[in-house]
């Protein structure tokens, strides 16, 4: 196969021999000019000077006179000009005024009267009384505008767009002329002027030049009327890279600009080939069910064609530059680079490497976050505790002191301090550095160069140092660019819109790959393969959604109707550009495989590219359909049980051991009650689930919150009887707010000097619901029942249980805190447990709690029988297990005592349960201290729901 360069370097030599140095060639892309010479030194006889390389931008610089601005610098003009007609701040400007600027380009290049196109629709509609004599043009003008109906009746926000329509033509005349005043200009305004200098003959060459223009396609009018002008004032030979396949049919879309261009711009017979789509080719469209498999299947097939290539050429044979793998999706470089196989060899990636995705990257994005949550507290600042995490457990942070980052992690998670004071956080250089609050957007700038100097400086001695170091070295110089065009721009911004405009600018950065563009696999992005050709391609991503793609919905100021009436780029003008490089890129291959992902979700329907259907039912040429999933064996998980080897009953030991600290608490018991895995996972293996700081106020903090409110408020209650009156009294004050407000402070902020100011939304939401539940529950509750003495609040209790087990007498020590234990006036005690939650107050009898299903086994009032069996035995009194769940305490009709359903019995005192109670205690502590007996899942779904290892369990 003879590609589209090697037939213009064959050409042209044969043409002009060594002087071909002396012209100058035009190529869309600067790849092209690579291959182009390395073609044209395996023909030329003798080392000889390559042609000048230049540019249609070049061109339009040296006719125009005029240099291109920087696109920040001309927004911000945009804006200045834009702000003498709106009032609007320039954070909310600047992203569309990048698409204003964007359509004063694309009219400028397309030569458009701006006048004619932003005509004043009541002037337009002074024709509506005529219309014999209307242009198709104008024809469209009239029926988009005819669309709008009266001005009266238009809504909001077609009032918006009329007001703005207004005005376009004058900030137009006035952007330009400013930017006429600076000495700069946009790139469209640079291919207008120099069109306008063509035209009215005020600019030639001062020596005969010969120009080569080569393998365009999609021309504007700006860049046809400097084709003209090289091929009348100067020489200028042509050569299109088409077909005839759709060159010669006016139905299909690929050959849109090529008949044009043709016709404009003749090339010289028999130059190049055109007839290379009707040579043999295979061709294969493969469906995959994700991306991820799309990278996998594409590197099997690349290990296939190694495989073929060294079958018939040798062992040591490699697949080299006439393979291209070409993305049609930038996200699928990564995973595609990671799946290749070693045995491949060489690649060449001539996409870049995305910023976006380095690690450099996210470091500036966890900066950028760390600086704008920053909180000021008196004299000092505190910053927000995710974005401390963040940045201590980035690895250019980690990685600087292991040991210390690793231990202020803990320690912040331990404590749950959602503000971290910077002073506390300052505990080497680095880290006073990084945590130090930057003001202004100047400053802002210069803390993140800063940093990005720090962390380069540190000793890494990793596979990727190098890698690391030049990646840090683009975020400075690109920062540094972006501080110098805003300085230029004399405008004032905060530090939110600098990060907007960082953002925005660090995200195009593309870092290029080394490598030898003319050996090996080239993996590339589809704008780069124009002039290249391969005669094995693999296409990823060829999804409609993807390829070509919808842009019916791209932001522009400019109508689809204007826009079809003025011949502007419309979305058949882009599906027009991909047809063409779709075909230009399969004409010469003999090898074509075509991927996409099959899988519909929210981002894409799963659908083919239409030129996969276009092809297969056009061409001729048999399209083989393969789909490639994954394997996935759904095997029936096994049950997981736990033996209780010497190592587990070891473990077991100690909460029966006098010589032991350990104790088993009540929750513990109910863990085992409910599920023995989980209880051997917490409990034996001490298995512990990755804790964090809450960013919002879970069940377990709020409970916590709660209690503590609760006993800062009974605490002067102590020993007082019938303390009905004193809760009266504290009703009556704000004692209830003070209490719950230094809760949250001492529990929660972990600051007992927060103010209101330190209070979310939520918190205030919280701070209200604790309040109402003490007041309008709890409180109110017992002071309309007050026939009881506080007797202790969270207080410890501790038991040793006897039981026996393996022919052994042995103690099991429960212990836990009672929220609160009353004196009741027949002088048996209360046991009384603070609940959040929903109300569990009925029971299918006590030995449902044990052997019951999943729903029978209520871990309430289980507990609660636990602490109201402790009592008994300690203090040789009834105790009478009673459970307040808040949320429901304000009802009128409310009763905290149990009720069994099974006896019919309510509000009993735990002597009536003791009996059976402690059998089945008994029972169930043998079991567990059974060697017999493993560990082993429950089967109820329930249980499994909420369980912090139902991972481990496959439930």
């Amino acid at each position: 196969m003879k590609g589209f360069l090697e037939e213009v370097a064959a050409d042209l030599y044969a043409r002009c021999g060594e002087e071909l140095s002396e012209r100058e060639v035009l190529f869309p892309s600067r790849r092209a000019r690579l291959f182009f010479t390395e073609a044209l030194a395996r023909i030329a006889r003798r080392p000889m000077w390559q042609p000048a390389w230049v540019t249609v931008d070049d061109l339009m610089t040296e006719i125009s006179g005029l240099e291109t601005g920087d696109r920040v610098r001309l927004v911000t003009e945009l804006y200045k000009v834009y702000s003498r007609y709106h009032d609007e701040p320039f954070d909310r400007f600047y992203f569309w005024g990048d698409m204003l600027l964007t359509d004063f380009d694309t009219i400028d290049k397309y030569l458009i009267d701006a006048r004619e196109l932003f005509r004043n629709i009541s002037d337009i509609k002074e024709i509506e009384a005529d219309i014999s004599y209307l242009t198709p043009r104008q024809l469209q003008i009239l029926r988009f505008w005819s669309t709008l109906g009266p001005e009266a009746d238009l809504s909001e926000e077609k009032r918006r767009f009329l007001a703005i329509w207004k005005t376009l033509y004058p900030i137009y005349g006035e952007f330009r002329a400013r930017l006429a005043e600076l000495g700069i200009a946009y790139n469209g305004m640079v291919q207008r002027a120099a069109a306008e200098r063509i035209r009215t003959g005020e600019f030639s060459f001062d020596r005969p030049r010969r120009f080569v223009v080569a393998g365009f396609n999609a021309l504007s009018e700006c860049e046809k009327r400097l084709f003209r002008f090289l091929a009348t004032a100067a020489e200028a030979d042509f050569y299109w890279d088409s077909d005839d396949y759709y060159a010669n049919n006016p139905e299909r879309e690929a050959g849109m600009f090529v008949r044009e261009n043709l016709a404009l711009f003749p090339p010289r017979a028999g130059a190049v080939s055109h007839d290379n789509m009707a040579r043999p080719k295979r061709l294969t469209a493969v469906a995959a069910v994700s991306n991820a498999v799309q990278c996998k299947y594409a590197a099997e097939l690349l290990r296939q064609l190694l495989a073929e290539r060294r079958r018939t050429e040798g062992p040591d044979a490699r697949l080299g530059r006439e393979t291209a793998v070409v993305l049609t999706d930038e996200n699928l470089l990564l995973p595609l680079l990671y799946a290749l196989p070693a045995e491949i060899g060489r690649v060449n990636v001539t996409m870049g490497y995305p910023l976006r995705a380095s690690l450099a990257y996210t470091f500036v994005e966890r900066l950028v976050g760390l600086q704008a949550h920053r909180r000021r507290r008196g004299d000092d600042w505190s910053f927000y505790h995710s974005d401390v995490e963040g940045l201590l457990a980035h690895p250019y942070v980690a990685e600087s002191d292991a040991a210390l980052t690793r231990a202020m992690q803990e320690e912040i998670v331990r404590e749950r301090r959602i503000s971290v004071d910077a002073a506390w956080l300052g505990q080497n250089d680095l880290l006073r550095m990084l945590f130090t609050p930057a003001g202004e957007w100047h400053a802002l700038s210069d803390y993140l160069l800063q940093c990005i100097g720090a962390v380069a400086r540190c000793p890494y001695e990793g596979d990727d140092a190098r890698q690391r170091v030049e990646f840090l070295a683009v975020l400075s110089e690109e920062i540094t660019k972006l501080r110098n065009s805003l300085d230029a721009c004399d405008i004032g911004l905060t530090a939110e819109v600098y990060a907007s405009l960082l953002r925005r600018h660090l995200q195009t950065v593309r870092i290029p790959f080394e490598g030898e563009p003319l050996e090996g696999i080239q993996i590339m992005g589809i704008l780069e393969t124009r002039n290249l050709d391969f005669e094995h391609v693999l296409l990823l991503s060829m999804n409609d959604d993807n390829f070509p793609g919808n842009l019916t919905g791209q932001g522009s100021f400019v109508p689809y109707n204007l826009r079809a009436a003025f011949s502007l780029p419309t979305p058949e003008h882009h599906e027009g550009v991909y047809a063409y490089y779709f075909y230009r890129l399969i004409q010469r291959a003999s090898d074509i495989r075509m991927l996409y992902c099959a899988h519909a979700d929210d981002k894409s329907t799963g659908e083919p590219s239409r030129y996969i259907h276009q092809i297969d039912y056009e061409s001729g040429i048999p399209v083989a359909r393969v789909e490639v999933g994954v394997d996935v064996n759904l095997a029936e998980t096994a049950p997981i049980e736990v033996a209780k080897d010497a190592a587990v009953m070891a473990s077991l030991e100690r909460f029966v051991s006098p010589g032991s600290a350990a104790t088993l608490s009540p929750t513990a018991f109910f863990r085992y009650v409910a599920c023995p895995l989980r209880f051997y996972f917490h409990s034996v293996a001490r298995l512990r689930v990755d804790d964090e700081v809450s960013e919002e106020i879970d069940a377990p903090m709020f409970g916590t919150l709660l209690h503590a409110a609760a006993q800062a408020l009974y605490t002067p209650l102590v020993g007082e009887h019938a303390p009905g009156e004193t809760l009266r009294a504290l009703l009556r004050t704000d004692a209830v707010d003070r209490a719950v407000t230094r809760a949250i402070n001492d529990n929660y902020l972990r600051d007992e000097h927060a103010t209101a100011d330190d209070y979310t939304g939520n918190l205030l939401l919280v701070r209200d619901i604790v309040t109402r539940y003490l007041r309008g529950g709890v409180m109110s509750y017992d002071a309309a029942h007050d026939a009881f003495t506080v007797e202790a609040l969270e207080q410890q209790v501790a038991h040793a249980f006897p039981f026996d087990a393996g022919g052994r007498r042995l103690e099991m020590k429960f212990a836990g805190v009672a929220d609160r234990i009353d004196r009741l006036d027949d002088g048996s005690l209360r046991v009384v447990d603070y609940k959040t939650g929903a109300a569990h107050l009925d029971f299918d009898g006590v030995e449902s709690l044990f052997r019951g299903t999943g729903k029978q086994r209520l871990s309430n009032i289980l507990q609660t029988l636990l602490y109201a069996m402790i009592l008994h035995r300690t203090r040789g009194v009834d105790a009478v297990p009673t459970l307040y769940y808040v949320r429901n305490m304000h009802r009128g009709e409310y009763s905290p005592l149990l009720v069994d359903r099974e006896t019919g019995l309510c509000g009993a005192g735990y002597s009536l349960y003791a009996a059976r109670f402690e059998e089945l205690l008994r029972e169930t502590l043998a079991e567990l201290y059974d060697p017999a007996t493993p560990f082993r899942q429950c089967d109820d779904p329930d249980t499994c729901r909420f369980c912090d290892f139902n991972v481990i369990c496959k439930r």
